[in-house]
């Protein structure tokens, strides 16, 4: 039987949040063992991929369904049921006194002295609005990793979902997508409090790359990390062209793993991929650059990105049947008759290189080589 970390969850909902809304049977203290439930009927968790999960924690009876026998697996979460249930995994006893006399009031309390919440964390809503994922990861991580602890931590939202996707507390939607703004649901917040409770209990977390990729994408402009457990330069970088007056830059490195054709990204690259080698691609990474070109010069200037750079240890990548592509993945160019300034630079690296270099020298150098044989790194150590 899976061993189950005691939790105490509480579901009761504020009478204001709607007219008929139903009440939840909540454990407002945490059972023994002999209190627990030998086992558990709920009419609507069968099939559900959290099913073990609500199982687990019901029998263990820390949290009971709704009076008619269901669950509501997918009903969303508010703030003060989240908060609520995150003070308690945290092992924090509710904070008595003050001036709002609401039940979830101590429990807001303990987790703002523990450093957990700030009451700066929600600009908008109350207590009632379904909490979103976002606002979950916050919660988690700051539970998770005391160094957020303080009150003058201001790590912003990007940060936090980076973080929370990175150990493992934050997975993504079906699509692997973050679903940042969507409210969350019963299920979820059952799953994202057991993974508290395994952090803290030195568990490591499996981690979903696609959902980690996105993250760091949107606070980095690049998944180096996340893929290789490497850095680049910090982002938008300004290509250190000699050959040109045009200003050229990179304001995002993505890495894709060419055999997980669901991995992220992936699908922006579903075009037919070629080498200009004519070689096949094998076994390894395609790295695109989202750059563009800026005719800094006040004067007409015909220039394109074609010709002027090559990998040094990869080889450029095409999307073929261009009649049939987005216009973005032209290589970027600028003159008085054309002009599609931005583009992806594409090229792809073997595997081997890769973890070879990271042997070597501690991270994955990317180096570019422009045509006059000047060399540049988008790589760098930590």
């Amino acid at each position: 039987m899976k061993r189950v970390v005691p939790l105490v969850v509480s579901m009761m909902l504020m009478s204001a949040c709607s007219p008929n809304a139903n009440t939840l049977v909540a454990a407002e203290q945490p059972k023994t063992a002999a209190e627990s439930k030998a086992g558990v009927s709920l009419s609507d968790i069968s099939g559900h991929w959290a099913e073990s999960d609500i199982k687990a924690i019901v029998a263990a009876g820390y949290v009971d369904g709704y009076p008619d026998g269901s669950f509501k697996p997918d009903h969303t979460v508010t703030r003060a049921e989240f908060i609520t249930m995150t003070a308690k995994a945290a092992g924090l006893k509710p904070v008595p006194g003050g001036d709002n006399k609401e039940w979830y009031a101590p429990y807001v309390d303990a987790l703002v002295q523990a450093g957990i919440h700030q009451y700066k964390d929600f600009s908008s809503g109350d207590w009632n609005t379904p909490i979103t994922r976002m606002e979950m990861a916050r919660l988690a991580i700051r539970a998770s990793d005391k160094s957020l602890q303080s009150p003058e931590d201001s790590t912003d939202a990007k940060k936090f979902m980076f973080l929370a996707t990175q150990k493992g507390l934050i997975t993504g939607m079906a699509d692997g997508q973050l679903g940042k703004e969507e409210s969350a649901t019963r299920a979820q917040s059952v799953k994202i409090i057991q993974r508290i409770l395994d952090v803290s209990q030195g568990k490591k977390l499996e981690v979903d790359k696609r959902a980690a990729s996105y993250a760091e994408v949107e606070l980095t402009g690049s998944n180096v990390q996340t893929m290789w457990g490497s850095h680049v330069v910090e982002l938008p970088y300004k290509m250190p062209f000699r050959n040109t007056k045009a200003t050229i830059k990179v304001h995002q490195i993505l890495i894709m793993d060419l055999n997980e054709k669901d991995g992220a990204f992936r699908s922006m690259f579903d075009g037919k991929l070629e080498k200009v080698n004519g070689k096949p691609i094998d076994d390894e990474y395609l790295i695109a650059l989202k750059v563009d070109i800026t005719n800094e010069t006040g004067s007409p200037l015909n220039y394109g990105l074609f010709g002027q750079m090559a990998p040094n240890l990869g080889t450029e990548v095409v999307v073929m049947d261009i009649d049939k592509v987005d216009r973005r993945f032209l290589l970027p160019r600028i003159s008085t008759k054309t002009n599609h300034s931005e583009g992806w630079y594409l090229f792809a690296i073997p595997k081997e290189e890769v973890h070879s270099q990271k042997e070597r020298i501690g991270y994955t150098n990317i180096r570019l080589n422009e045509n006059n044989g000047t060399g540049f790194n988008l790589g760098r150590k930590e």
